[in-house]
This record gives structure tokens, sequence and C-alpha cells, in this order.
């Protein structure tokens, strides 16, 4: 038994077990725009035998609306996970029937089988919170057949992250943003991640069996050299395994 992903460029992942079949895509990103610099690796026409979608939050490379709407229609078993905080317009904006969605929020669990699903509130440049309790950003937490991954969905470090991650872990796979952020990014409206450095120090106390690094290929002016993740990582945390991965690159893990 194992499970394989794929990453697909930026924070997109495509992850499977091999034995039962089960297959989800988070935070994929797959309309072609003049400014990618990463050329899709999988369509909406191959994602027929995926489970679920999950999106992080609601910018376009990463609740994909377009994608989604087609993958609605060429495949009615596929489901839909995002934050509730947007659980009263999500669908009826993209045309998608409120029965295949699940909306998340901190301290929710989902099962589906195999998958678990568990939700907790990512800071992207801000740690936002609506009247009601729920967060625009989120990070997921996927079990799936024993392996357990970490998903951090685009988030700067915030009070508590360290002990809330601590609490779920330990992590087979943590999926973590690298690309920073500044003052020249923030004037134009790319909010922005942590930095290479925070990244690094997280995944340094966390220890997960494995970090990749993301979210720092696909925008020529929202990028980050991932070789500065990793020697950063080999110097501090000489121990951590680091996997930089090319899109389409598929990795296992026994």
């Amino acid at each position: 038994m194992a499970v394989q992903f794929m990453r697909t460029g930026q924070q997109g992942v495509l992850l499977w077990d091999t034995e039962t079949g089960v297959k989800v895509g988070i935070d994929l990103f797959l309309t072609e725009r003049e400014d990618r610099r990463v050329q899709n690796v999988v369509s909406a026409e191959d994602l027929g035998d995926v489970m679920c979608l999950l999106g992080t939050h609601d910018h376009s490379d990463h609740i994909d609306r377009e994608a989604w709407k087609e993958i609605a229609q060429r495949h009615p078993q596929t489901g839909f996970v995002a934050p509730a905080y947007f659980e009263r317009r999500l669908p009826d904006e993209l045309g998608i029937g409120r029965d295949r969605f699940l909306f998340m929020n901190d301290g929710m669990r989902m099962e589906l089988g195999p998958l678990t699903i568990e939700a907790v509130p990512a800071a992207h440049e801000f740690l936002q919170r609506r009247w009601d309790g729920c967060y625009p950003y989120l990070m997921y937490i996927l079990t799936l057949s024993g392996v357990r991954i970490c998903h951090m969905g685009d988030t700067c470090l915030y009070e508590g992250i360290y002990q809330k991650l601590r609490e779920k872990g330990p992590f087979d796979v943590l999926f973590a943003p690298i690309n920073g952020r500044d003052a020249a990014r923030l004037q134009r409206g790319c909010i922005g991640n942590m930095t290479y450095q925070e990244a690094a120090d997280l995944t340094g106390t966390l220890r997960p069996g494995l970090v990749v690094p993301g979210h720092y290929d696909m925008f020529a002016d929202n990028g980050e050299d991932p070789e500065l993740f990793r020697a950063y990582m080999e110097v501090k945390y000489p121990w951590q395994k680091v996997e930089i991965l090319a899109p389409g690159q598929v990795y296992t893990i026994a």
C-alpha cells in the first residue's frame, strides 16, 4: 500500500491512495493564462477519478472557479471542499449544487471513507475572522490510509500557529508556501505568505517526515528560489528531509 502525490505548480497537489483508489486535488490551478510560468500537467478532462477538490481560499490560483465549473459539469461524482466563509455564495456563483459541497472551518473534521479532512485557520497576510467565527483562509490536514498530510494553503505565521500544528501532528508530509511578502507586492494587492526562512523554522520545529515547498513557481512577480529554502534547511535543520518537486513529478510515500 502506498500514498502518492504530484505537485501541479503553485500550491496545487494531486494526492491518491494506490490501494483504495481515492484521489483528491488541493488548490489546483488549471486555467490557461498568459502570465503562467508553469504549464498545466493535468486538465479538467483528466480528473474523472478525483473524489473531491479542496480549495483553501477563494483566490483564482487556489479555487479556480472556471476549472471547478468545468469539472462539475464533466464529472458529476466529484465533490468540492471550501471554507465555510463562502458557503452562502460559492454554490450559486459557480452553478454547482450545494449538495456537492463540504464547507469547513476551524476545528471541523470530516470523514469520507478512508479520507479524513480537518481545518486550521491560515493567515494570508492577515488572520481574518468574520463575526460568525468563519475564516476565509484555511489549511487542510488530511489523513489518507494512515498517512497524515498538512497542506498549509497560503499563510503567514500568526500567534498560536505553532501550537495548533503541534497538536495536529506529527505529519508525514508538510506542503508549505515559501514565496514571502513585501511592501511592493502588498501595495499592488498581492498578499503574502511565509518567507522561506519562516517556513524553514516552522518545519524544523514540527519535524514532518517530508517537507515540500510550494507557491514559488507560477508567477514571475510573486516567486522565490526553492533552493534557498533547501540550503537554509540543510544548514539549520540537517536532519529534515526536503523535496523540491517539479510539476508533474510523482512522489511515493511508502
